[in-house]
C-alpha cells in the first residue's frame, strides 16, 4: 500500500482549499474510511482530510424552528444531548441500535449519511424527519433535502470539493408521535435487514403531516411519499394504517443476501410500517 498526504485544517474554508485540485478523501470518525482502505477499490487518495478539528462543525442547535446537527455530531452525541431528546427522540431510539459504543462514540451522522449505504441507520429516522442536508463547497452553498441527496448505491448529490455542513429538520413539536425500527440478526454491532421510522403530527386523531421511510430495502433509503399521502389530512384507523403499510411495501425493491431474502425483506416493509404507526397512535393490531 502506497502512502498519502494528509492535511487537517481548523476551518470550512481550509478544508475547501485544501481539497481543491486533488484526489482527496475527507475524514472525521473513520469508521467506515479505515475499513475501507483495506480493499480501496477505487484506489487511494492522494490526500486524507481531517475535518474533525472544525469547530464551526460542531454542535448541535434549536433555532429558527429547526434543529440543527453539525456535521460532527455522533451518534453518541445523538444519545446524551438534551436538545435531540426533547425535540427528536426517534435518533437517540436509532443511535441506540448503532454498531457498539466505542464505535458510537467516533461515529459521526454526517460521515454514515456521505457513504451512501443501504443500510445507513441514520437515514431513516433523519428522512422521516424531512431533514436537509447543507453542504460548502467552492460555488458556495446550498441546501439538499435528503431525500434527494441519497441517490444510489453509495451514490449522493454531493459534488467534488462539497462537505455536509451540517443537517437541519423542522422540530415536529411536542404531539408529535413516533416510531423506529431496526431489524437485524442481533442486537448490537449488526448491518440493517430492514430498517423504518414512522413520524407522525396528529390533532386528535387525524394526521396533519406524515413522514415515513425504509433503509435496507433499495439502492438507497426512501422516504415513502405514497404512503405518506393515504395518511395525511385522514383519521387514523387499523384500515388505513394497512394502506398506508402496502404503499411501503410497493416502494420497496430488496435483494437477497446473506442477511435475508429479498422476500422476507418485502413482507417486512408491511408488517413494520404497519405496527409503528398503530403503536405510535395506541392502535390495536387485532
Amino acid at each position: 500500500m502506497r502512502g498519502f498526504d494528509f492535511a487537517a485544517p481548523t476551518t470550512i474554508q481550509g478544508i475547501l482549499k485544501a481539497a481543491k485540485g486533488k484526489k482527496y478523501k475527507f475524514i472525521a470518525g473513520g469508521t467506515n474510511f479505515l475499513p475501507d482502505l483495506r480493499h480501496a477499490h477505487d484506489g487511494l487518495p492522494q490526500l486524507v482530510i481531517d475535518i474533525s478539528r472544525v469547530d464551526a462543525l460542531r454542535g448541535i442547535a434549536l433555532a429558527k424552528g429547526e434543529v440543527r446537527l453539525g456535521a460532527l455530531t455522533t451518534m453518541t452525541d445523538l444519545l446524551e444531548n438534551k436538545i435531540v431528546a426533547r425535540e427528536a427522540p426517534i435518533l437517540p431510539a436509532m443511535a441506540a441500535k448503532f454498531a457498539g459504543p466505542i464505535i458510537r462514540n467516533r461515529a459521526s451522522v454526517a460521515g454514515n449519511l456521505i457513504d451512501g449505504g443501504p443500510a445507513a441507520d441514520a437515514a431513516p429516522p433523519l428522512l422521516a424527519l424531512k431533514a436537509v442536508v447543507r453542504l460548502a463547497g467552492p460555488a458556495g452553498k446550498r441546501a439538499v433535502p435528503l431525500d434527494k441527496f441519497l441517490t444510489g448505491y453509495r451514490k449522493t448529490a454531493i459534488k467534488p470539493g462539497e462537505i455536509i455542513t451540517e443537517i437541519a429538520f423542522p422540530a415536529p413539536g411536542k404531539s408529535h408521535k413516533w416510531g423506529y425500527y431496526k431489524l437485524a440478526r442481533r442486537n448490537a454491532m449488526a448491518i440493517t435487514v430492514v430498517g423504518t421510522a414512522v413520524v407522525l403530527k396528529m390533532k386528535g386523531n387525524v394526521c396533519q403531516e406524515a413522514g415515513i421511510s425504509l433503509g435496507s430495502v433499495n439502492p438507497a433509503p426512501i422516504r415513502c411519499n405514497a404512503a405518506e399521502k393515504i395518511l395525511e389530512g385522514k383519521p387514523v384507523d387499523l384500515a388505513l394504517a394497512q394502506k398506508a403499510a402496502e404503499a411501503c411495501r410497493a416502494a420497496s425493491a430488496p435483494i437477497d443476501d446473506i442477511r435475508a431474502s429479498a422476500e422476507y425483506r418485502k413482507l417486512m416493509c408491511e408488517v413494520l410500517p404497519r405496527r409503528l404507526i398503530c403503536q405510535a397512535l395506541n392502535i390495536p393490531l387485532d
